[in-house]
């Protein structure tokens, strides 16, 4: 795969792409994820989950919102998504939708593709803290007591926290406490709903690979990001980077940058209110910033629109790109550091 095939990709072809993205998938130049792609419309995601992010969101009798609505559905609402991701390139929004169990189609922009996956628990926890992603489409997060307290937040699948020790409730059940890394909270999670990450899934990506070797390239019209190994594609990604909110500027600068300061779990704190946590991003997982301003690659868990502009200035990415850009990038994070700070760091062109 060339960097000239990347230059004359297309539009549609990327929307083609995206389907990838949007199932929760990413698209490796080396894996052969793309053979024969760009001959198909339909992506399988047959058994697959959906949460639905906001109160109201409709389903359509056919994958066009000029068509009939069939049901409306709630903010964490849980769907099966079956059949096929549909790929639609004559709509003037987002043009792939899942269809449901109803055969009725939800636009893909308003779902996270999500797992309910149980773990067990982990008895023995490293004092220093040990990382965790959540696992299930959402889980409660209590503030001190399990015990007769009501929920203080809601940690969404595929976040990321640091887990420092064990509480049980009366029915001596296992949650994990977690301190979150902006004002040193603490919670307790069902030990059940989160996988705690071993050190061999944290290793370094082409680590062989030289500094002055890799680089990234975002598009800001095309709204794709291209890894770069020698000069040759491994990887690609849709993304949603900054936009122009109530004419204010949070566009993402052009120029090139380096990666600088990296964290596998950030609680960030938006201007915008963005669900069930108002304005709080708890554990967006997988943060490599490049800018001094704070501008960064990351996961996200609060809308699955990529392929548009719409974040304050970051790079938002499907949760598995975000994981790949962090382990394949520069600077190199042991696994067991929360924040990993150098000044030569893989190159970032914004163009």
């Amino acid at each position: 795969m060339s960097a000239r095939f990347i230059k004359e990709l297309s539009r549609r072809d990327f929307i083609k792409y995206s389907a990838f993205a949007l199932s929760g998938s990413i698209v490796n130049f080396r894996s052969g994820l793309i053979s024969n792609f760009f001959n198909q419309t339909e992506h399988s995601l047959k058994g697959s989950m959906g949460r639905v992010f906001k109160d109201a969101t409709p389903s359509y009798s056919e994958p066009a919102i000029s068509s009939q609505k069939v049901d409306s559905f709630n903010h964490n609402d849980i769907l099966t998504l079956v059949d096929s991701a549909v790929v639609r390139n004559d709509q003037p929004t987002n043009t792939i939708w899942y269809r449901l169990e109803d055969r009725s189609y939800i636009i893909s922009h308003d779902i996270q593709i999500v797992a309910d996956q149980l773990n067990a628990p982990q008895t023995e926890i490293n004092s220093n803290g040990v990382l965790a992603e959540v696992t299930v489409p959402f889980t409660n997060a209590w503030n001190s007591s399990v015990n007769g307290k009501k929920a203080n937040q809601i940690f969404f699948y595929g976040s990321t926290h640091w887990v420092y020790g064990l509480g049980k409730d009366n029915e001596k059940n296992l949650y994990y406490l977690i301190k979150e890394d902006r004002w040193n909270d603490s919670y307790y999670v069902d030990a059940t709903h989160m996988r705690i990450l071993p050190d061999k899934e944290l290793q370094p990506i082409s680590e062989l690979v030289p500094l002055d070797g890799k680089f990234i390239r975002i598009n800001l019209k095309e709204q794709f990001l291209v890894a770069y190994e020698k000069k040759e594609p491994v990887f690609m990604s849709a993304c949603s980077t900054g936009d122009l909110k109530a004419n204010i500027n949070l566009t993402t600068p052009e120029g090139t940058f380096a990666i600088n300061y990296k964290r596998p779990s950030r609680h960030m704190a938006h201007s915008d209110r963005i669900g069930a946590n108002g304005a709080e991003l708890y554990g967006v997982p997988w943060v490599s910033y490049f800018t001094e301003s704070g501008i960064a690659f990351h996961g996200t868990y609060w809308h699955n629109d990529f392929t548009k502009p719409r974040s304050h200035g970051c790079i938002n990415l499907p949760i598995s790109a975000a994981k790949w850009i962090y382990l394949w990038t520069q600077p190199i994070v042991p696994p067991r550091e929360k924040t990993f700070v150098s000044r030569y760091g893989t190159q970032v062109e914004v163009i």
